[in-house]
């Protein structure tokens, strides 16, 4: 993996975990769009305090493996 690809895969968890903790609103209408393949709104309404945990840490994981990469 790149540190391109690991760079933005951090970007894009650190706006979901954002997302789930500020935004709860916008993370409801992405559910609305895949709540018959992947989601279920009663898992979101009381698990978001623990997803957008998860997606921070999986963000910052991300980050500093793409900015330590980045300075070689």
């Amino acid at each position: 993996m790149t540190p391109l690809y690991k760079f933005i895969i951090g970007v894009i968890s650190l706006l979901l975990g954002l997302g789930y903790l500020y935004r709860p609103d916008l993370i409801e209408r992405m559910n609305a769009v895949l709540r018959e393949t992947l989601l279920n709104d009663a898992h979101i309404a009381l698990e978001r305090r623990k997803w957008g945990a998860f997606f921070l840490l999986i963000a910052f994981l991300f980050l500093y493996m793409g900015f330590t990469a980045l300075e070689r």
